[in-house]
């Protein structure tokens, strides 16, 4: 066993050698010739038989399959036969720290790269890889600082794998050395080669340069392109500038226009004002210098970022955009904050918090309950809440035993639901317990052949006291669903007990319990609840049942008119849709009433009510009535993106002719030296007509398109024009600082109405276009995107099959529900997109092979997770969050609002607050915390692997490989089509444009749905 004398009498003798490879120890020499300098390719070489040698302790792997992740000065990845030389990640971490102590003062941020690799390419690899495969590798060997390696051409790569200059590695890692001698390895060199240029010195190769590089590039890692029609950067008032590397002097990289954000990689925050040179630090023995200086950049064109192009050309590689999208008006851009909540737990405390503000507040969703008994704020969450009333209870052994001995169940009345009952004493006080009935999940679960497997139900659930025990009212538990009740039954249960005595947390699961069902139960009391939804006023709630998403509608669809519109303005408005249509927006705003004030939202796709109020799932939710197993997470938004999101819930609360006058109020200004964490944008998709059906009927598409850009114009235009229910808006005067906004809304209103909208489509097309590192991709449905040759389809399927194929480093996560979240009746639209899935996946596999992992997200152990809306992070840079979902239905037929965000902290070159989303996300699909800071607790060591993007992909690989461990499931394929037929792909998964013509067309498919299903 290694103890502390040992480890002293280690370091005594050889100093930081006993930490091996890890050390982060240099060579001094760093090769046997001196090396020749190519500053445009930012490349050294020497030439064979003398060899380079390795900077830094490590592993070397030859291979003919090149370095995929890593890219050359022009961006493309390197390819063919090299040496990849891996330097030890703990060593790259000692470098980083002590680099950042000396050069930039001790801050907490890096401003320079520093490599993590190197590759040599040209040189003399081992006879024995000509033996291997095109693509083969051979096995790593270990290198010391020092160690010999080949001759040839050297590049060093970042941890984003981005090329570094040379030269400047060469100034940092000598003058650590000269600041910190101990690094200089013994064997790997002498002091004399920090100083004296002869021969393979690292001070010949600090030499070969000097002065300050800036490279920059977009956020996706390629190297920046200027568009003359776009704004840019420029060096004070220098010529606009490209990829460079450039010589940065004292003149600051100044944005030439407003859409432009700058920052420092890898560690910067990303702003819209000039960026200049940081200093070199003054402290240190010697004093710090570098006299050959390389930082990068990240440029980035917001409104590009985050909309796409959606130009009339292509722009980087992506094609122009339809003509309707060029012309419609785009998704303004803002900044804010914002934080995931990944429980309905958390949503529905969040939109809590919103709805109680004491400004207006606007409430959006399928369905919003007043029954539902919502957490008081977003933290809320087991084993605090709800409070103990009495004392706690640890959970014992004979507790437990009590547990299963002494239930009873009874029917209520003459239904068929059952209450269940413990005593007093049976079960720990003030303990979470739910029963889950044992139930047959049928053919939408499993296969046919497997549908005598059972599974658990939803159950019922409460909080034990010790002084009068408890009872739950399960609720049709043998699935009788109106028919004759089973005479004295046996009931199957588990049974769930989640204790926070004294000891802390506790949970315990008992599997198969029985107890025989008599007669003459009473059912337990209701709880009170508190539910701030009811205080909302009804006509600022909008509402949109449809049977798609087994949501009744308010009243039977007409059966010729496939536009269901919703003209009367009853409240809550209830938004026209079209037959088979949903709207699947969830909007929370809030303002706090004062002058100008401040917004606060939320948005999810979740539907508000009780099947949403869910917590752990591992746990069972605990803390909150039993129900199913629903995801649907939340993003909580303030700042301006907030008003952003406000605005979307508004054209869902207020038919336009209410919304213009509204739109009026100063709470609806620009917020000035609006600021925050993130911008962002407010992406919408839906289909014609259903936006206002109203103008598509009145207006032509020539005049939609082409409104005037002044309110007088406008009406002036269309004011004949108008329907009875909008004669209100021809005499209506909006006030000067409001004109602005009506314009941009009728125009908007108009250009929907005829077109519809597929913003979020062309954000992501955008954001898969330029995937590097790791796409993951939570939704709900996924499918081709586009069937069809028309410019407004883009497949994006086919998109991120053709980037699997091109970039060889790019590895997809795609995080897909077991079954499909259509109502009753739509089986066969859902066994249609079940198909449309597989060949999806297959494709996509196809391209990828082992870089592409799929699965079926679990909650409570042996229970399928149902997955609502969309969460898409591409690269760690760029993130959407909504409830629209990867699918041609989902992206330009049913309505949605997203939001997507590019985060201003940059931390190891990308997007701090993306990577912590999309950490928490995967963290919650394997069941995971992370560590509390100061608790002391070991974190789990998954916790950590989930910060790297690969290293993430390959534990979700692994746990894949492992079966899923409990924690995830391998894709189901859905039922074969015999067993099961799927009505045509154009109904079932259709596209938004001229969709009322598309749907009259099978109206007597739709027949047979029944209005009451439209």
């Amino acid at each position: 066993m290694i103890n502390r004398a040992i480890t002293t009498a280690a370091f005594d003798a050889v100093g930081l050698d006993a930490l091996g490879p890890a050390s982060g120890q240099l060579a001094s020499l760093w090769a046997e010739d001196a090396p020749t300098f190519d500053a445009t390719a930012m490349t050294m070489t020497v030439t064979s038989p003398a060899r380079w040698h390795a900077m830094v302790g490590g592993v070397v792997v030859w291979t003919r399959a090149g370095a995929p992740g890593l890219t050359d000065a022009s961006g493309t990845a390197l390819t063919g036969e090299l040496a990849l030389v891996r330097f030890h990640p703990q060593a790259v971490l000692r470098l980083r720290e002590l680099a950042r102590l000396r050069f930039d003062g001790g801050a907490v941020r890096a401003t320079r790269p520093l490599p993590v690799s190197a590759v040599i390419v040209g040189g003399t690899p081992p006879p024995e890889l000509a033996d291997l495969f095109e693509n083969g590798s051979l096995p790593p060997d270990l290198v010391a600082a020092g160690d010999p390696i080949s001759g040839g051409t050297v590049s060093f790569h970042d941890i984003r794998g981005l090329i570094i200059d040379p030269v400047a590695v060469a100034c940092v890692f000598r003058d650590l050395m000269q600041g910190f001698p101990s690094l200089l390895r013994n064997g790997a060199g002498t002091t004399v080669d920090l100083t004296n240029p002869t021969g393979g010195a690292i001070a010949t190769a600090a030499g070969l340069a000097t002065g300050r590089r800036l490279h920059l590039i977009d956020l996706f890692g390629r190297p920046w392109s200027d568009e003359a029609d776009r704004d840019g950067v420029r060096l004070g008032t220098g010529a606009r500038l490209g990829a460079g590397p450039h010589d940065w002097g004292a003149d600051a990289l100044t944005p030439t226009g407003p859409t432009i954000r700058v920052g420092l990689l890898p560690d910067g925050t990303l702003l819209g004002t000039a960026l200049t040179a940081p200093p070199l630090s003054t402290a240190g023995t010697p004093t710090p210098s570098l006299p050959r200086e390389f930082f990068r950049v990240a440029v980035v064109d917001a409104p590009l970022h985050l909309a796409g192009n959606r130009s009339g050309r292509d722009v980087h590689g992506v094609p122009a955009a339809d003509e309707a999208t060029r012309r419609e008006v785009a998704p303004p851009v803002r900044e804010g904050d914002v934080s995931l909540l990944t429980t309905g737990q958390a949503v529905l405390g969040g939109a809590n918090e919103i709805v109680g503000l004491p400004g207006i507040e606007l409430v959006v969703s399928p369905r919003i309950a007043n029954d539902v008994d919502l957490p008081a704020a977003r933290a809320e969450r087991w084993p605090a809440s709800p409070a103990p009333t009495t004392a706690v209870e640890d959970l014992a052994g004979s507790t437990v035993e009590r547990a299963r001995r002494d239930a009873t169940a009874a029917y209520v009345g003459d239904t068929a639901d059952v209450v269940v009952t413990w005593p007093a004493g049976a079960l720990p006080g003030e303990a979470f317990v739910r029963v889950f009935p044992r139930v047959d999940p049928g053919p939408a679960i499993v296969p046919l052949a497997l549908s005598e497997f059972s599974r658990r139900g939803d159950g019922a659930s409460g909080i034990a006291l010790a002084a009068t025990g408890l009872s739950v009212l399960l609720t049709d538990p043998f699935r009788v669903r109106g028919g004759a009740r089973p005479a004295d039954p046996t009931l199957i249960f588990d049974l769930l007990i989640v204790s926070r005595g004294p000891s802390g947390l506790r949970a315990r699961l008992l599997g198969s319990l029985t107890v025989e069902v008599g007669t003459g139960g009473t059912a337990p009391p209701r709880p009170t609840v508190t539910n701030e939804f009811a205080a909302v006023p009804d006509d600022r709630k909008g509402i949109c049942p449809a049977p798609v998403l087994g949501l009744p509608p308010t009243a039977p669809a007409s059966e010729t008119d496939p536009v269901l519109a919703a003209f009367g303005e009853a409240a809550p408005r209830e938004s026209p849709r079209l037959w088979t249509m949903a709207r699947t927006d969830a909007l929370i705003a809030g303002h706090d009433g004062a002058t100008p004030g401040t917004w606060r939202a939320l948005l999810s796709p979740a539907i508000f009510d009780a099947r949403s109020l869910r917590g752990d799932p591992r746990l069972g939710s605990p803390g909150v009535p039993a129900g199913p197993e629903e995801y649907a997470p939340g993003v909580r938004v303030t700042g301006a993106l907030a008003q952003l999101i406000a605005r979307a819930a508004l054209r869902r609360t207020h038919h336009l002719v209410r919304r213009l006058p509204e739109l009026n109020d100063t709470r609806w200004d620009p917020i000035p030296g609006a600021v925050g964490g993130v911008t962002g944008a407010v992406l919408q998709s839906v289909a014609d007509t259903v936006e206002s059906p109203e103008l598509r009927a009145a207006l032509t598409t020539a005049v939609a398109d082409n409104l005037p850009v002044t309110w007088n114009d406008v009406i002036a235009l269309i004011g004949p024009m108008l329907p009875p229910n909008m004669a209100s808006l021809v005499g209506a005067i909006p006030t000067p600082t409001a004109g602005d906004r009506w314009v941009e809304e009728m125009r908007r209103e108009a250009m929907a109405a005829h077109h519809g909208r597929r913003d979020t489509q062309y954000s992501l097309r955008w954001a898969l276009a330029h995937a590097r590192q790791l796409v993951y991709i939570e939704s709900a449905l996924l499918s081709a995107t586009g069937l069809g040759g028309d410019p407004h389809e883009v497949d994006l399927i086919a998109l991120l099959t053709s980037r699997l194929g091109s970039q060889k480093d790019l590895r997809v996560v795609l995080v897909l529900p077991k079954r499909m979240p259509f109502g009753p009746g739509y089986e066969s639209f859902a066994q249609r997109l079940h198909l449309a899935r597989n060949a999806a996946v297959q494709a996509l596999v196809a391209a990828g092979g082992r870089r592409v992992v799929v699965y079926h997200p679990v909650g409570f152990p042996g229970r399928p997770e149902q997955l609502r809306g969309m969460l898409a992070v591409v690269d760690d840079v760029w993130m959407l969050a909504g409830t629209s979902t990867f699918s041609r239905r989902g992206l330009t037929f049913d309505g949605g609002v997203d939001l997507t965000v590019v985060g201003h902290e940059l931390a190891d070159g990308v997007c701090r607050t993306i990577r912590d989303v999309r950490r928490d996300a995967m963290a919650r699909q394997l069941g995971l915390r992370p560590p509390t800071l100061g608790s002391g607790e070991t974190a789990d060591p998954r916790w950590a692997r989930l910060a790297d993007q690969r290293s993430a992909f390959e534990l979700f690989r692994e746990t894949l490989d492992n079966g899923g461990e409990g924690e995830i499931e391998a894709l189901w394929p859905g039922l074969p089509e015999a067993e099961l037929p799927a009505v045509d792909v154009q109904l079932a998964d259709p596209d938004g444009r001229d969709a009322p013509a598309l749907l009259s067309a099978f109206a007597s498919v739709l027949a047979s749905l029944g209005p009451d299903r439209l």
